[in-house]
C-alpha cells in the first residue's frame, strides 16, 4: 500500500511540478521524474514537499524528524497506517473547535485599528451613505453618539427610518434623520441633494460609504454597469452635487470607503461599462481603484479650500455585501469568526472623519487607521485625471 503511495506516477499528479526526487533508501539508486518546464515549482516541490514528508513520516515512526533525513525509511510506516489514520480523524474533528476557540484572538488580531479621537460633533452635520446596515449603520451610529445631527441616505428608505429610531433610542439624540438616496439612479441622487440643501445650511462629514459587490451584470437606470455605476460615479455625483456646501461649512471632510481589492483593478476607458467583457468580481475592484483615484484627485483639486478628502479599506467585514455572489455568501459564513465585525470596520471611516490634524495627510489612503500603500493604477495622477473627466461627461456635469 505504501509503496503504491508513493509510486512516482501518482507524485506527479499531486506534485504538479514533477521535480526529480529520490524514493529509494539507496543513494546510488535514485527514481526520478521528468523535470517539470517550471523550474520555480521544482526548487519549491524539492524544498517543501521532501522535508515535509520526512518529518511526518518520522514523527509517525517516532524518529527525530529532520529534512535532511532520507526517505527510504518511509516504507516502514505502513504498520502504523492506523494509528495515523486515527489522529488525522481526530485532528479533523477537533480542527472547527479550535479554530472557533481562537476566533476571537485572530479577530482582534487582525482589527488593530481604533478611532481613538475623543471629538465631540454638537452642531456638526453629518451624511452616510448605506447606513441602514453594516459599517455605514456603525458609523452613523458613533457620530450620533458624539451630538451630530446625521443623515441616513439609504436606497431602502422604510428600513433606514426602524435604524434612525434605533440608533436615536440608543444614542439620545433625535437628531438623527432618514432620506432616500438610491445611487442607482441619478434623479434619485439629485432629489436627495436638493431635499438636503434646502434642509441643511451645513454639511461637515460626508461618508460615502454605500456599495454593491460581485452583481451579475447589470446596469443602472441611467446605462451605467452597476458597480461602477453605484460605486464610483453615483457618489461621484453626489458629492459634486454638495461641494459648495461642504465649502461653506469647511473644516469639512469627504471619506470615500473603497477596498484592499482596488490592488487587483485597472481603469479600462474603453469598457468602463463593461460592455466589451465583464467579470463581477474585478467589476468590483475596478471601482475600489475609482474610490481612490476620485479620492486623490477631489483632494488636489480642494487643496486651500478647507475641504479634505480620504479614501479607507475598512477590512473584511461581516457584512451582508457579499449579498449577489452565493459563492461568497459560504465563504463569508464559513470563515465569519475571523472577519471584523461591523463596529470594527466602521474604525477607519470614523479615524479619517474625526481625527484632529489629519489635514496634512489629505489625499492619502488609509486601513486600520493608518496610511495604507495603494498600488501602482491608484497612484497615477494622469488616469485619475483623466478618470475625473470621463465622470464629469458620463454624469453631464460642466468641466473645469
Amino acid at each position: 500500500m505504501i509503496r503504491k503511495a508513493l509510486d512516482p506516477s501518482w507524485l506527479r499528479i499531486c506534485c504538479v511540478s514533477g521535480a526529480r526526487f529520490n524514493f529509494s533508501p539507496h543513494p546510488g539508486r535514485a527514481r526520478s521524474l521528468p523535470v517539470s518546464p517550471c523550474p520555480a515549482l521544482d526548487y519549491i516541490s524539492q524544498k517543501a514537499l521532501l522535508p515535509a514528508l520526512s518529518y511526518f513520516t518520522g514523527a509517525c515512526l517516532g524518529r527525530e524528524a529532520s529534512p535532511r533525513a532520507p526517505l527510504g525509511h518511509l516504507a516502514q510506516l505502513e504498520p502504523h497506517l492506523p494509528h495515523c489514520k486515527m489522529i488525522g480523524v481526530l485532528l479533523l474533528l477537533f480542527l472547527p473547535f479550535l479554530l472557533y476557540i481562537a476566533a476571537p484572538q485572530i479577530r482582534k488580531m487582525l482589527s488593530s485599528g481604533v478611532c481613538t479621537s475623543t471629538v465631540q460633533l454638537p452642531g456638526k452635520v453629518a451624511v452616510v451613505t448605506g447606513a441602514n446596515t453594516g459599517v455605514g449603520k456603525e458609523t452613523a451610529k458613533e457620530l450620533a453618539k458624539r451630538g451630530a445631527r446625521v443623515y441616513l441616505a439609504c436606497r431602502d428608505v422604510q428600513k433606514g427610518e426602524l435604524v434612525a429610531r434605533e440608533i436615536q433610542t440608543m444614542t439620545g439624540n433625535q437628531e438623527v434623520l432618514a432620506r432616500k438616496l438610491d445611487l442607482a439612479d441619478t434623479k434619485s441622487i439629485r432629489t436627495f441633494a436638493e431635499g438636503f440643501l434646502a434642509e441643511e445650511k451645513h454639511l461637515h462629514i460626508l461618508i460615502n460609504n454605500a456599495g454593491v459587490m460581485m452583481c451579475p451584470y447589470s446596469k443602472t437606470a441611467d446605462g451605467f454597469e452597476m458597480h461602477m455605476g453605484v460605486n464610483h460615479l453615483g457618489h461621484f455625483l453626489l458629492t459634486h452635487l454638495l461641494l459648495e456646501k461642504l465649502k461653506e461649512s469647511a473644516p469639512s471632510r469627504v471619506v470615500n470607503v473603497s477596498s484592499l481589492a482596488h490592488h487587483l483593478g485597472r481603469i479600462h476607458f474603453h469598457n468602463l461599462q463593461g460592455e466589451k467583457f465583464y467579470n463581477a468580481g474585478l467589476a468590483y475592484c475596478h471601482s475600489k481603484l475609482a474610490n481612490i483615484l476620485f479620492t486623490k484627485e477631489l483632494a488636489r483639486r480642494l487643496k486651500g479650500s478647507g475641504v479634505t478628502a480620504y479614501s479607507v479599506h475598512p477590512g473584511t467585514v461581516n457584512s451582508d455585501l457579499v449579498r449577489h455572489s452565493s459563492v461568497m455568501r459560504f465563504f463569508w459564513l464559513l470563515f465569519s469568526f475571523f472577519f471584523k465585525t461591523p463596529q470594527q470596520g466602521a474604525q477607519t471611516s470614523l479615524y479619517c472623519a474625526l481625527t484632529e490634524g489629519l489635514e496634512i495627510l489629505n489625499g492619502n489612503h488609509f486601513s486600520d487607521c493608518h496610511v495604507a500603500w495603494v498600488s501602482a493604477q491608484a497612484r497615477n495622477e494622469t488616469v485619475a485625471r483623466r478618470l475625473w473627466d470621463v465622470s464629469c461627461d458620463l454624469l453631464g456635469i460642466p468641466m473645469d
